[in-house]
């Protein structure tokens, strides 16, 4: 038959002599007639009774902070939800900046990349038996060698400018940087709580203050992610618009309405253009990792 505190009302094991909830200590072996003799505070039961309230104390954290985390998990839904209505949040312009500064770095990457192959094909050409006897093919491949290293070097120059305006890591790894120090210290405030190294009124205080600095570095790095988010599909349908002109292209040239020169000029064009978006979307996607 089950067992229950006759003060609190809760159930209790057959074997215990004190309440765990209320601490008051348990009737078993009295007569119903009889009342239960007053138990004298003694060192051990005032000890046991400590222990008790500490341990329903922290039951009553630990629970508190479930029912907090479902709250705060509830209104980041609602938020997401509500966000989802709205007109998305324009991106600042000093991110927009960051942004850019590391598309031109990456295209300059590109681009450098593009001039190494092309100097490694002249390179190619000096080892060509004409250039040894043939002054005039000579003169041609040493102008194209200087042209392209002179290319390169410039290249370097852009490349050092905008490493110095780019601010690294970039905002969206900041964020995420933050929000993993906000979780450890969360982490170590229970622990310290839980070890009795800081008592329940400053770690009450403390636990809210990170709590909410979490949330609002959640919800700044949401903002961002989904305005660069936007930025990456207008990207995507300049891409497929200008992927559709390409083809257009081809159709005009077999239908005999362009030269061949002219559609190899355009396609060429076309061919530099969606590499530089595809770059972009690169870019963009691995910022907002």
């Amino acid at each position: 038959m089950p067992k229950f505190c006759p003060y609190c009302g809760n159930p209790v094991k057959q074997s215990d002599k004190f309440c765990i909830i209320c601490g008051k200590p348990m009737l078993t072996g009295i007569p119903k007639s009889e009342k239960a003799p007053e138990i004298k505070d003694t060192k051990k039961e005032k000890e046991t009774k400590e222990k008790l309230d500490e341990l329903i104390s922290d039951e009553k954290i630990e629970k508190a902070e479930r029912l907090e985390e479902k709250s705060v998990e509830k209104e980041k839904k609602k938020w997401k939800k509500g966000k989802e209505k709205k007109e998305v949040k324009p991106l600042p312009e000093e991110v927009k900046e960051q942004i850019v500064f590391y598309i031109e770095y990456n295209d300059i990457q590109l681009n450098k990349k593009v001039l190494t192959e092309k100097l490694d094909e002249i390179l190619i050409s000096t080892k060509d038996s004409r250039y040894e006897w043939d002054n005039n093919f000579k003169k041609e491949v040493n102008i194209k060698l200087e042209a392209v290293k002179a290319l390169i070097e410039e290249l370097k120059q852009n490349e050092k400018v905008i490493k110095q305006k780019m601010e690294e890591p970039f905002i969206v790894q900041k964020l995420n940087s933050n929000i993993e120090s906000k979780i450890f210290q969360l982490e170590n405030l229970t622990r310290e709580h839980k070890l009795h190294k800081i008592d329940r009124e400053t770690f009450e205080k403390l636990r809210e203050k990170y709590k909410q600095e979490k949330i609002d570095l959640e919800i700044e790095k949401e903002d961002l992610v989904v305005g660069m988010k936007l930025w990456i599909q207008e990207l995507k349908l300049e891409k497929a618009e200008l992927a559709s002109e390409r083809k257009l292209n081809k159709g005009r040239f077999s239908a005999k309405e362009i030269s061949e020169e002219e559609y190899k000029e355009n396609d060429k064009n076309f061919d530099l253009k969606l590499k530089k978006i595809t770059a972009k979307v690169d870019t963009l996607e691995e910022l907002t990792k």
